[in-house]
């Protein structure tokens, strides 16, 4: 619903040189969407609950509870193994920048992207783990031509892992994701769509995710595809749920962000405002609960907090950083889970340029740094935590 400041200045980079009149013209545009949509927020808005997600799903699959996890190991083996999910080395490339040198052609910019590297995982031990998996059955809907199925999730209180598939006969364009995509940012949503979709939590609480296509196993006409989720702030132990949002809009995105690039360019006026207020008015969201089952129970250590799948850290406490430096995640330089047998994870090593997680988030729930493991942790085998230059013994 709506967009962003940061989806905003996105828009504009691609097509021109920003410049200060038309930044103060994008943050006026920015505060206006802003405050209208908390407003909407104040709405009552239709929950669905899980057995609504349960009608939702049975088009899909129909497999009685807790047996759906355990049918379908596989599930965990997409989301947190190596079968078909490549590791990459250290990749030195160019990035167009959306601007132009002065003979026209496009200014470029020099990139480094680190290397990751997915490892083989147990389905059962993974299953195991993550106490069998939230989702007892998958949940599927229709975006226009397009079949969207939630095929599995687990959750704890810093994120999740989805694992879905976008269908389309004649090919999926909702979504574009590919080799490249894999190793930059993650696939992302299709300007010329007219539905969208996202990850939330009941109270209002997003997620912010990468989302990584299994190259492998998708075909033109379906994809599948492993999300890697964290939340805009830590979900209490129970009572707050993983949910799928949709969105159909009025018209498409691409029409919405023309607008937007008018209004900021100076090409049109304020009645632009108008339309822009009304995009938002006339979208429709729906909000399907995903599970009814609480987290997965998270260990914490000091300023350290850890399940199988994810870690939260605060950096503003025995790391020496301010509170304003705990908040980039930039200044998180060196994590690695060394485990009792000798061997490690090195999650991220900036010197090195290894990066092994499945998404990275700074500034949560006041100055958290959170990082999605791109793998199975087995929590029971720690042996210590390495955080910078800081090592933390778990007991």
């Amino acid at each position: 619903m709506g967009f962003s400041e940061k989806e905003m200045k996105e828009i504009l980079s691609r097509d021109i040189q920003i410049s200060d009149t038309v930044n103060d013209r994008l943050k006026d545009t920015y505060k206006m969407l802003k405050t209208q949509q908390k407003q909407e927020r104040k709405k009552p808005r239709r929950r669905f609950s899980y057995t609504a997600a349960a009608i939702a799903a049975a088009a899909c699959l129909a497999i009685p509870g807790a047996a759906y996890a355990a049918a379908n190991l596989d599930f965990f083996d997409a989301m947190f193994g190596n079968t078909t999910k490549k590791s990459t080395p250290v990749i030195e490339t160019e990035q167009d920048t959306g601007k132009t040198n002065e003979d026209g052609t496009p200014k470029m910019a020099h990139v480094t992207l680190p290397s990751h590297e997915f490892v083989s995982v147990d389905p059962q031990k993974a299953q195991d783990l993550t106490g069998g998996g939230c989702m007892d059955k998958p949940v599927e809907k229709k975006l226009g031509d397009h079949t969207l199925c939630i095929e599995n999730m687990v959750y704890d209180q810093n994120g999740a892992v989805v694992y879905f598939t976008l269908e389309r006969s004649g090919g999926v364009t909702m979504l574009v994701g590919n080799d490249d995509t894999n190793v930059r940012k993650g696939a992302y949503l299709s300007q010329d769509r007219t539905y969208g979709f996202s990850f939330n939590a009941t109270d209002d609480i997003f997620a912010g995710y990468n989302i990584y296509v299994d190259t492998e196993k998708s075909t033109q006409d379906k994809m599948y595809c492993t999300a890697y989720m964290l939340w805009s702030e830590s979900l209490p132990k129970e009572g707050v749920f993983p949910q799928l949002c949709i969105q159909k809009y009025p018209y498409s995105i691409k029409e919405r962000d023309d607008k937007v690039i008018a209004y900021n360019t100076g090409e049109a006026g304020d009645e632009v405002l108008e339309e822009l207020e009304e995009f938002d008015r006339k979208t429709e969201t729906e909000e399907i609960a995903l599970t009814d089952q609480n987290p997965i129970p998270v260990q914490k250590t000091g300023s350290v907090r850890y399940s199988p799948i994810s870690i939260g850290i605060d950096l503003s406490a025995g790391f020496r950083l301010t509170k304003e430096e705990a908040y980039d995640p930039g200044n998180l330089s060196y994590l690695e889970i060394k485990y009792k047998d000798g061997s490690s994870y090195v999650v991220s090593d900036r010197a090195n340029n290894i990066e092994n997680s499945g998404y990275v988030l700074g500034g949560v729930s006041e100055v958290w740094y959170e990082t999605a493991f791109n793998r199975i942790v087995d929590v029971n085998e720690i042996q210590e935590i390495i955080v910078n230059d800081v090592t933390i013994p778990v007991k």
